[in-house]
C-alpha cells in the first residue's frame, strides 16, 4: 500500500486543499512531474494547468492552477497558486466566456490587454476549461 503524505494547495483568496494523499502530479514549467512520499525535496515553478492527486482510498482528484510554486518536503507537498480551484467548481460557461475574450484580446480586439498578457489569458481559461470538463 502507498504511503501517505501531506498536500497544502492555497491561492492568495483561499486554501483550496488540505489532504492526506498518496501521490501527485503537477504542471511544472519544465513539464509535469509526479511525487509520492519520501520524494527528493525540491521547489518548482508552475505554469497554468491542472494537479492531480490520489486519496488513499484510490479517488482522483483535480485542481486548477493557474501557476506558481510547489514545494516538496520530507513531510509533504505545498503548491502556493496564482489562482486555483477544485475542478468541479468551476463554472464551464463562465470559463468558455473567459476563453472567448481572451481570444478577442489575442487578435487586437482589446486594446487594453498586451499579446503577451492576452496569450497567458488563453492559456489559464483553457485549463480551466480542461479543469471544468473532468469535473462534471
Amino acid at each position: 500500500m502507498a504511503r501517505e503524505f501531506a498536500l497544502s494547495v492555497v491561492a492568495p483568496d483561499k486554501s483550496v486543499v488540505e489532504e492526506g494523499v498518496t501521490s501527485v502530479i503537477a504542471p511544472g514549467e519544465e513539464g509535469y512531474f509526479g511525487v509520492l512520499a519520501g520524494h527528493a525535496p525540491l521547489i518548482a515553478s508552475l505554469k497554468p494547468g491542472l494537479v492531480e492527486y490520489v486519496e488513499p482510498s484510490g479517488v482522483r482528484h483535480y485542481v486548477y492552477v493557474g501557476g506558481g510554486f510547489a514545494e516538496v518536503s520530507q513531510t509533504g507537498v505545498t503548491i502556493l497558486a496564482d489562482e486555483a480551484a477544485r475542478a468541479g467548481d468551476i463554472d464551464l460557461s463562465r470559463a468558455e466566456q473567459e476563453l472567448d475574450n481572451a481570444r478577442r484580446a489575442l487578435r487586437g480586439d482589446d486594446s487594453t490587454v498586451g499579446s503577451e498578457t492576452a496569450v497567458q489569458d488563453v492559456e489559464r481559461a483553457v485549463q480551466r476549461i480542461r479543469a471544468a470538463r473532468i469535473g462534471r
